[in-house]
């Protein structure tokens, strides 16, 4: 078989980056080692429930939102819904304070000025500063003939803030407030995005705060999976080929080029392997993954030197759970709650406090019935526990050790939910956890992180992997790749990918 350009991976920054090329008229396949697609943007049913793995909300579809023309490109709006999340961006309580921080930019200063009056000046000037560095880094081109000039256009538009490009989230909050309340509401969804507020790159903490505040917050109806199968079904209608249950074994090289790879059935993978002969591969698995099991030592040595002393994201633990009742009705009225322990006094207590102990971590809880998300029967809900966790608490257990700690932290986190919406214990139908063991096992990515390389100074921005790797044919669309985790950011990658191929591919 040969092909234009071979996919190894069906997260959505393959699957973007596929549907793109195929709409184009590139033949494409797309080889995937699970059942299902998606990666991080997949559900699974349990008991009536339809959980999402790694969906909780979606930034931005503000006009100049990147994400806008790719989902107009791809016939997105015609076969997904977004439901608006009205109850604002998320509430931050930590035992000292406890509101409700809007969606709209406008709001949001309004009720951080009720909240700290003393900081008012700060506040007006930090939400302008985010402003500035957003408005920067996505002036993106809308007309489809400047598409080409987006690769280009990218670098300058970083390199115009170098006010921040060497300041972490930490010294842009400590340079408007010497409130530390103030400061940790801020900073309250960093599990997105970072494990310490004083190693996140202050310019990624800026466009995903400020995005929040433009666009407000969608959740996909049905579930992150509707995104994902649309786009495989998008590829499909386009001409091109999509694999599960196919696992890529090996890169093929001719004269220190790809050309193409190997793969075999998950179902048989002792099996003769399947050759397929491509000009481009596009790596959407982890791209440490690909380093150490997709390249021979000699031909990956370029790639190799550059990603080996890179830092890896932190992973996340999350708990599902299944409702009889509409959280409403216990008079729950967030969708998004971020728990901080009274303990936390100041940012330099939330790094620690990541990895201590379980009583007292700081938690984010996800209310799905709070939209209609369509994941549960009538009359039910949904909910997502999730805290920033480490694999080696979990890596090397023994399976009854591994049980009786999932068992412990449902028994700690059912508690603490129950101190947050009272009488909640009662009207728990599912429940399951997903440690980073657990994401570990089902993305193969290492530590089971979801945001690929940590969002660090120095490997955020243009100091990211591009999506043209040092290895010629081969090329990546994944979270590990500028600009980086989370969904916004794997979709854009995918897209860039996709339109630095068709201009290789003319």
């Amino acid at each position: 078989m040969a092909v234009d350009v071979a996919i190894i991976g069906a997260g959505l920054g393959g699957l973007v980056t596929g549907a793109k090329l195929a709409k184009e008229g590139k033949k494409v396949l797309l080889i995937e080692k699970h059942s299902v697609p998606g990666g991080f943007a997949t559900c699974f049913t349990q008991e009536n429930f339809t959980i999402d793995v790694g969906l909780h909300s979606m930034d931005g579809l503000y006009e100049r939102d990147p994400k806008i023309e790719i989902f107009e490109d791809l016939d997105v709006y015609f076969n997904v819904e977004f439901e608006k999340i009205t109850t604002g961006y998320y509430r931050f309580t930590n035992g000292r304070i406890d509101f409700t921080i809007p969606d709209r930019r406008e709001d949001a200063i309004r009720v951080l000025i009720e909240q700290f009056p003393e900081e008012r000046k700060g506040i007006i000037k930090f939400f302008n500063e985010i402003e500035k560095v957003t408005t920067h880094t996505h002036k993106i081109p809308r007309n489809k003939a400047m598409q080409a000039l987006i690769g280009p256009l990218v670098p300058i538009l970083y390199s115009s803030i170098p006010k921040w490009g060497g300041k972490t989230a930490g010294d842009m909050l400590d340079k408007y407030f010497k409130n530390e309340d103030l400061k940790l509401a801020l900073i309250g969804t960093i599990q997105y995005y970072a494990d310490d507020p004083y190693k996140l790159s202050a310019v990624i903490f800026s466009i995903a705060l400020s995005s929040h505040f433009k666009g407000g917050n969608h959740y996909i109806k049905g579930g992150s999976m509707k995104l994902s199968n649309h786009l495989v079904n998008f590829i499909k209608d386009k001409g091109g080929i999509v694999l599960t249950n196919h696992k890529a074994t090996k890169l093929l090289f001719d004269e220190g080029k790809v050309c193409g790879v190997e793969y075999v059935p998950t179902t048989d993978v002792t099996s003769n392997p399947i050759k397929v002969f491509t000009k481009i591969v596009v790596a959407n698995a982890s791209i440490p993954h690909v380093v150490s099991d997709l390249i021979p030592a000699e031909e990956g040595k370029k790639l190799r030197d550059k990603v080996v002393n890179m830092k890896i994201g932190h992973s996340t633990l999350n708990l599902y759970f299944g409702f009889n009742t509409l959280l409403s009705e216990l008079g729950h009225k967030d969708y998004t709650t971020v728990v901080n322990d009274e303990s936390v006094f100041k940012l330099e207590n939330v790094f620690p406090n990541n990895y201590g102990d379980y009583r007292k971590r700081a938690y984010l809880f996800v209310d799905f019935g709070q939209v209609d998300s369509g994941m549960a029967p009538s009359g039910k809900s949904t909910g997502t526990i999730s805290m920033i966790d480490n694999i080696e608490d979990w890596f090397y257990l023994e399976d009854e050790e591994y049980k009786k700690r999932k068992s412990e932290i449902v028994a700690i986190f059912i508690e603490r939910l129950n101190k947050l919406i009272p009488n909640i214990k009662n009207h728990i139908e599912y429940v399951s956890v997903a440690t980073p063991k657990t994401k570990m096992r089902y993305t193969h990515n290492p530590r089971g992180t979801s945001i690929g390389f940590a969002q660090t100074i120095s490997q955020a921005g243009m100091r990211r992997i591009k999506s043209k790797s040092p290895i010629p044919n081969l090329y990546f669309a994944s979270a590990w790749t500028f600009p980086g985790g989370g969904f916004s950011s794997t979709i854009w990658s995918g897209w860039q990918c996709a339109i630095d191929l068709l201009n290789k591919l003319k």
